[in-house]
């Protein structure tokens, strides 16, 4: 009986030890996982807030333009006084929503170090992630809409990616298919030049083929021509006149050094 009473007396000091262990184990897992959601609030509110920033400086520049392609005379003294004012707004805001988005790459760069090594399948993780790659393909579509540089936006795409890679985790799908898209866009297809027509303004252009590397937007002997790389080799060209339409295009046009962006 003796030895009965000793076993059972050794043994409940372990068992006390294990279940200490893992309490204090769930504990500390537990308030990481707090405070990388506590991260994860303070990111989505900053993301949040510049996307309205953003929707709030294409509406001005979007009634900026619609104000300086009316004539003057059509209108009143509340959009004469816009169109002094919307400029310097414009600005303000833009510089407002550069240092806003800094700060946001700040606190995601901060996070996914931490989150990415410690918590890999966290659904915060991949939260984290999701807004990453919506950045990415903002700033990926921003170098494609002002430079045509398909080469930079699929760089700035895959090295979000990487980080999907890197870890094993399945990357965000609009990341994948963005990619797929521009790698399409970088060289011009027969179905894309077909939909250019007479007429067409550059603007018009843009959309169905693509905006050209602007290392690829030359002026020549007096006729404006953007050239479009082929995926098979050479360049497919299309020709302005002196209002910026289109007069004439050839897919199969003479062989000029080309850059590829």
């Amino acid at each position: 009986m003796q030895r009965r009473a000793l076993t059972c007396f050794l043994v409940i000091p372990v068992m006390v030890g294990l279940m200490t262990g893992c309490g204090q184990k769930a504990k500390k897992e537990a308030k990481a996982r707090a405070q990388l959601q506590q991260q994860l609030t303070t990111i989505q509110q900053l993301w949040n807030h510049l996307n309205e920033s953003r929707d709030k400086a294409k509406t001005m520049k979007e009634s900026l333009a619609e104000l300086q392609a009316t004539p003057s005379r059509k209108l009143d003294a509340d959009q004469k006084q816009q169109l002094t004012t919307l400029p310097e707004e414009i600005s303000k805001a833009v510089q407002s929503n550069s240092a806003a988005y800094d700060e946001l790459q700040e606190k995601l760069a901060t996070f996914l170090t931490g989150a990415l090594n410690d918590h890999p399948n966290a659904p915060e993780t991949a939260e984290g992630l999701k807004i990453y790659s919506e950045e990415a393909m903002y700033t990926a579509e921003d170098a494609v809409n002002k430079a045509g540089d398909y080469k930079k936006a699929l760089d700035i795409l895959q090295t979000a990616k990487t980080y999907y890679d890197t870890v094993g985790i399945q990357p965000y799908q609009p990341l994948v298919d963005k990619m797929a898209e521009f790698e399409d866009m970088r060289f011009i297809t027969k179905e894309r030049f077909d939909l250019v027509n007479k007429g067409m303004t550059e603007d018009e252009v843009a959309k169905v083929a693509g905006p050209p590397y602007y290392l690829n937007k030359k002026h020549e002997r007096g006729i404006d021509f953007w050239l479009y790389p082929r995926r098979e080799g050479g360049a497919a060209a299309i020709y302005f006149n002196n209002k910026h339409k289109v007069y004439n295009k050839n897919f199969d046009a003479v062989k000029p050094k080309v850059a590829t962006d």
